[in-house]
């Protein structure tokens, strides 16, 4: 008894001591049905591998620069692109495969297709004839073009289609197209290997520029508090909102993450020491996890499936309770503490007051939306387009407008005082100056051109050498077929310099545009209960602080996942916290609830709250499935269902309801829909109630007061109007009547009289 005792003590004593030099690795039996998992503690300061996000099940990575085929016009055209290489181990592979066309008039002896990457000349090629029609060009890529991170790629064109030293720069004959099928490939391998992973987060769990972006997954405990809830959602906003394409990241309970049985995925863990009640808690036990008092502990861990190869990333928050996380979470959320970052085990015991980004007034500009300052000239006149989109919240107040910040080569500026004053010489030479030397920039907005003359800009007021002007964009952020955001694109009208027999490629002659060029759209926040502006008024100028969420006692992941995803678009403006309130509401969350905006995502009956004032919802409900007939909506054919209206606990605040119209007709948890919620986004039309059918095809629902006043209009417009026409008018229609049928009878008798004489 005693020598067995003493074995399994010093056992004990074995495995603390592997665990405190970090190399300790545990084996967690899920339940059953799902996966076994093994999890090894990173060692401080030890490179580590674990899965590469793009190749590790095909090794290798391909990368699709353009969304739209490149045309290059003209004898001297570049075009500028971009691609990401991700973080994984590197061969020496690398290539870029283009297809071409390209016209068949060009003359080979002269024309070259030139790509420079990062502004290095890689590789120039002859256009022939033979291969016009269709050509694949491959080019190496050296370890430079191959860091990871993004890269600028350049197409450079130089095309004639005939010897003739005057030929028209502008013949149409004079073309070469990049396909959408071209790429860039990476000879990436099936491993990254690291050993300060918190100096490279938010990677793996997202991973921006790259075909997925989201790779990670988020794990609350079966039973998360609203603190933790709001915690998690905040986490997940914040990383979804540093992808490109704003992608939710999912998230999953702990049983449900046990019981997976899905391709394993990295995995942030997030939750006190004692809310962990599955394989979380032995990973915690087992690998001595503490976090004491107000104490945030960060911890990376390796994750390994039983029968499988490659391993995952696991990124274990834990604190005594979930108030610390809340509290130290901006250390993950906030930029400034994010980069700050380093190792593998971190103890976060007191996070430094940083103001928050939400503070600031928020100010659009080129360069908030993507764009570098942008140089144009004859060789690059144009730019890539650019998408634009004003927070769908505001409702505009008045007319907006972009001020462009430009600057204007001084050998241009110049060369239009000259011309200037000579528009009194020669009809001849005044014929090359019109045709050369209007010199403008063209800004396209959806479609719609506005020119700038340069000539014109010189008489504004400027400060230096910078110039500013104004485009208007009222017309088209009103426009109520677009979807509220703006296309924009640049382009440098410079011409040649005294005509087209004078070769001169103009990179002298050049319009600057700033990326702090700024939109100017006055506006305020709606307070409607109404999704013509959603998602106001749960988002305003503040944020999100006066809004509340409000989530049934129990959830799952598809709950979960669905709430990331609603809170992702709420707060993609914004980077505030929501709160968070938990069925059942006792008294004092029913007080505090009052003061809020409250979103109320999922089956009504599933929130008693609510149940207990049926009479004061917008949508009855009839054994589980609303009832929407009076919205001229077919309750069978309804899939999803979206109302606003006031809170029914404060009249003067605002709830928001989203819901499956059949509870028992799809999964469990399920609430909304992204098509719904794009729907939200775009469409900006007045309304309560939103739905989505079963075809997916979503539209706002007419409320019975607009359909009844419709109706009534109908019917009492002519009573209405009548009292409208004059007396003389009503007395003297009856007299003309009366005389033209005199005149008419007359003119029959005159005419039996003329018949008879015959």
């Amino acid at each position: 008894m005693n020598n067995g005792f003493g074995l399994r003590k010093a056992i004990l004593l074995l495995g603390a001591v592997i665990v405190a030099s970090g190399s300790y690795s545990s084996a967690v039996k899920a339940a059953d049905g799902g996966r076994q998992v093994k999890t090894t503690a990173w060692k401080e300061g030890t490179a580590v591998s674990t899965d590469s996000n793009v190749s590790a099940l095909s090794p290798g990575y391909v990368h699709r620069f353009a969304n739209e085929p490149i045309m290059l016009t003209g004898v001297d055209r570049s075009y500028d692109v971009y691609y990401n290489v991700p973080k994984a181990e590197l061969g020496g592979n690398h290539y870029l495969e283009l297809d071409l066309s390209y016209s068949d008039l060009l003359l080979p002896s002269q024309s070259t297709l030139t790509v420079l990457v990062d502004n290095k000349p890689l590789k120039s090629v002859s256009l022939t004839k033979e291969e016009a029609k269709q050509r694949k060009v491959t080019i190496a890529l050296g370890p430079d073009e191959a860091k990871p991170g993004f890269h600028k790629l350049t197409f450079a064109k130089h095309g004639v289609v005939s010897d003739d030293f005057c030929e028209d720069p502008d013949n149409p004959a004079n073309w070469l197209q990049i396909a959408r099928s071209s790429f860039v490939y990476i000879d990436s391998k099936a491993t990254w290997t690291i050993a300060d992973p918190l100096k490279e987060f938010p990677h793996p769990f997202i991973e921006p520029g790259t075909t997925d972006e989201v790779y990670g997954t988020i794990v609350v405990p079966d039973a998360p508090s609203p603190e933790l809830l709001s915690s998690a959602l905040e986490l997940a906003a914040r990383l979804s909102s540093l992808t490109a394409a704003k992608k939710p990241v999912p998230m999953m309970t702990e049983s449900e993450w046990a019981k997976a049985d899905g391709k394993l995925a990295h995995v942030i863990a997030m939750g006190s020491v004692g809310a962990w009640t599955g394989p979380v808690k032995k990973i915690v036990e087992e690998n001595g996890v503490r976090a004491e008092n107000e104490e945030l502990a960060l911890d990376y861990m390796s994750l390994e499936e039983a029968g499988k190869t490659g391993s995952k990333q696991m990124l274990l928050l834990s604190a005594a309770k979930d108030e610390a996380i809340t509290e130290k979470l901006r250390v993950l959320t906030n930029p400034k503490l994010a980069e700050q970052l380093t190792g593998s085990h971190l103890v976060i015991r007191q996070t430094p007051a940083v103001a928050d980004d939400g503070d600031e007034p928020k100010k659009l500009t080129l360069a908030s939306f993507g764009s570098e300052h942008l140089l144009l000239n004859e060789t690059k006149p144009e730019s890539g387009k650019l998408i634009v989109g004003v927070p769908s919240y505001w409702k505009l107040t008045g007319e907006s407008s972009l001020e462009l910040k430009l600057k204007v080569s001084p050998l241009l500026m110049a060369e239009i005082g000259e011309r200037t004053e000579r528009k009194s010489t020669k009809k001849t030479k005044e014929t090359g100056a019109d045709r050369y030397g209007k010199y403008g920039l063209t800004v396209t907005v959806n479609g719609i051109p506005k020119t700038v003359s340069l000539q014109e800009l010189t008489k504004t007021k400027h400060q230096g050498d910078t110039y500013t002007s104004s485009i208007p964009l009222t017309d088209a952020l009103q426009d109520k077929d677009g979807s509220g955001a703006l296309d924009i694109t640049f382009t440098a009208n410079i011409g040649h310099t005294e005509g087209p027999c004078i070769r001169d490629t103009n990179n002298g002659r050049w319009i600057f545009v700033d990326k702090a060029s700024t939109f100017n759209v006055p506006h305020e926040m709606s307070k409607d209960s109404s999704f013509q502006h959603w998602p106001a008024p749960f988002v305003s100028g503040q944020g999100t602080d006066r809004t509340a969420i409000l989530v049934p006692q129990q959830v799952n992941g598809t709950f979960l996942s669905q709430l990331s995803r609603l809170v992702g678009d709420l707060t993609s403006d914004t980077s505030r916290r929501i709160t968070v309130f938990r069925e059942p509401l006792d008294g004092q969350s029913l007080k505090q609830l009052k003061d809020y905006h409250v979103i109320v995502p999922g089956d009504l009956g599933r929130f008693p709250s609510l149940q207990k004032l049926p009479e004061k919802l917008l949508l009855p409900t009839d054994n589980d499935r609303l009832q929407l007939g009076k919205y001229n909506a077919i309750n069978e054919t309804t899939d999803y269902a979206a109302w606003i209206q006031p809170s029914v606990w404060n009249e003067n605040r605002v709830m928001a309801v989203f819901q499956k119209v059949n509870v028992g007709g799809g999964e469990q948890g399920s609430f909304v829909h992204p098509n719904l919620l794009q729907y939200l986004k775009n469409a900006k039309k007045p309304g309560q109630v939103v739905i989505m059918n079963k075809a997916k095809a979503v539209f706002t629902a007419a409320s019975p007061s607009d359909s009844k006043t419709s109706q009534d209009g109908k019917v009492s417009n002519p009573t209405e109007k009548a009292p409208g026409i004059p007396v003389w008018l009503m007395v003297l229609i009856p007299v003309l009547l009366v005389g033209l049928l005199i005149v008419f009878i007359r003119m029959r008798r005159k005419e039996k009289r003329d018949a008879g004489k015959q």
